[in-house]
């Protein structure tokens, strides 16, 4: 490795490896998982750098390679075998970003098809439209995904409340 290909791999990760790590952690639900992503996803990005010359396709590029290893993760021999908790741990995520408040484990709470939608267009600011091309669906769909999203989280922290 260069000099410039040193020096473009770290800004890369700098500049997108909270993003990733937050993309990993939502799907996951945990850091140790989220930080083997993360892992997984800036070496995959350092063997396709010489491919990955237009800044404007990093961003996309990098959240549909760390939705797919982590559904690939999810979806493996050993993932399943082994002892998960459904929640998420207590004091990693906050940890590392400052995030501890009951929406935080009340998005943790929602089914991936809403958690994932709501986190990249809240958390990530990526419009509908982005999210449809990233999960490969209709931006209507997207679009409902998110509304129902919100009303499960409103009822969830309704009854957190009472």
């Amino acid at each position: 490795m260069n000099n410039s290909e040193e020096q473009r791999f770290r800004r890369c990760f700098e500049e997108y490896s909270r993003m990733v790590y937050s993309v990993a952690f939502t799907m996951m639900k945990n850091s140790a998982d989220a930080n083997d992503v993360m892992q997984d996803v800036f070496l995959k990005y350092y063997q396709n750098m010489d491919k990955l010359t237009d800044e404007a396709h990093i961003r996309p590029w990098l959240i549909t390679v760390t939705m797919n290893t982590c559904r690939n993760d999810l979806r493996s021999g050993w993932f399943t075998r082994t002892i998960h908790r459904d929640e998420p741990e207590e004091g990693s995520y906050e940890q590392d970003f400052g995030e501890k408040s009951d929406l935080f484990y009340a998005v943790m709470e929602l089914p991936e098809k809403e958690r994932v939608p709501l986190h990249l267009f809240y958390y990530e600011g990526c419009t509908t439209a982005e999210i449809a091309k990233l999960l490969k669906m209709k931006e209507s769909t997207v679009r409902v995904r998110i509304m129902r999203g919100r009303e499960k989280l409103k009822k969830i922290l309704k009854e957190e409340t009472v």
